[in-house]
């Protein structure tokens, strides 16, 4: 019950009321009487059996780290219709984990019961008091169903995200990785070490922190974001990650080598700032 669990609680408690009885389970109690002070959830529980027996839906919120693990500590106690889905912003790995747990089950099986999930949708907060019903409006959420996924498994996990706000997108596990590396994953690196260069300028020079304004702003917002997840996040997704760094380090490079040409530069950021504005306008 923190960002992800808190807002999609909050959204589907403003938007379908009636349609939801929401509960929330957790281990730290104090962020549990938050979340049901906050009207994130109808009901609070530290008790696995009782916050899942009942459940048509779960959804795990937790890092990516902890989902297959979680998986295979609720799965004695959630009912055999239901379904089990997560928001992690890794997919393949995350999944790959999860088949062993199912594999290892008699009762369940993965394709009837477990949808893999991803809101592109967050803060550079994070907590349940960050939660907040309208953060997947508009937002995008991307389902990673494989070829035999169940279609009614598929659909409640569909239609829950649609009465938070969110609009759909489905996609292979891996080709999900190879884009999240890109678009959320590298820009994360980059705002972590852009502060740490700041940092190891204004040990040097004082008045290096007082010349950081908008643009330096606007790049390192989501350094702020908590940095075990994220630290986490990267490490799952590696292999992609690692690759979009080293695409990215041959941008810089490129740039670096025309530096002393004014023209090849704006030529590159004028194709740049095209490029942008028609990606933005495609979303």
């Amino acid at each position: 019950m923190g960002l992800i669990g808190g807002s999609l609680g909050l959204a589907l408690r403003k938007n379908a009321p009636r349609k939801y009885h929401i509960t929330a389970l957790g281990r730290n109690r104090t962020k549990l009487r938050i979340a049901k002070k906050l009207k994130a959830a109808d009901v609070v529980t530290i008790d696995t059996a009782t916050g899942v027996k009942d459940a048509d839906i779960v959804v795990i919120c937790t890092p990516v780290n902890l989902i297959a693990a979680t998986v295979k500590k609720i799965l004695p106690f959630v009912k055999p219709g239901a379904v089990i889905t997560d928001a992690g912003s890794v997919k393949a790995p995350v999944l790959k984990e999860v088949k062993k747990v199912f594999l290892s089950s008699k009762r369940y099986t993965l394709n009837a019961n477990f949808v893999g999930a991803h809101p592109m949708a967050g803060s550079e907060k994070y907590g349940i008091k960050a939660a907040k019903a309208g953060l997947y409006k508009g937002a995008a959420v991307v389902l990673t169903p494989e070829k035999n996924t169940s279609r009614k498994a598929l659909n409640n996990v569909m239609t829950m995200w649609k009465d938070a706000g969110a609009r759909i997108l489905c996609m292979d596990p891996a080709a999900h990785d190879k884009i999240v590396a890109l678009v959320s994953h590298l820009p994360h690196v980059i705002a972590f070490n852009l502060c740490s260069a700041l940092q190891k300028l204004s040990s040097k020079n004082h008045s290096a922190p007082k010349l950081a304004a908008g643009s330096f702003n606007d790049l390192t917002r989501v350094a702020s974001s908590n940095p075990r997840d994220w630290a986490v996040i990267c490490g799952a997704n590696r292999t992609e990650l690692s690759k979009a760094i080293d695409s990215f380090i041959k941008e810089l490079v490129a740039v670096k080598l025309s530096l002393n040409n004014p023209s090849e530069l704006e030529q590159r950021f004028t194709g740049s700032g095209t490029a942008r504005r028609k990606l933005l306008h495609s979303v």
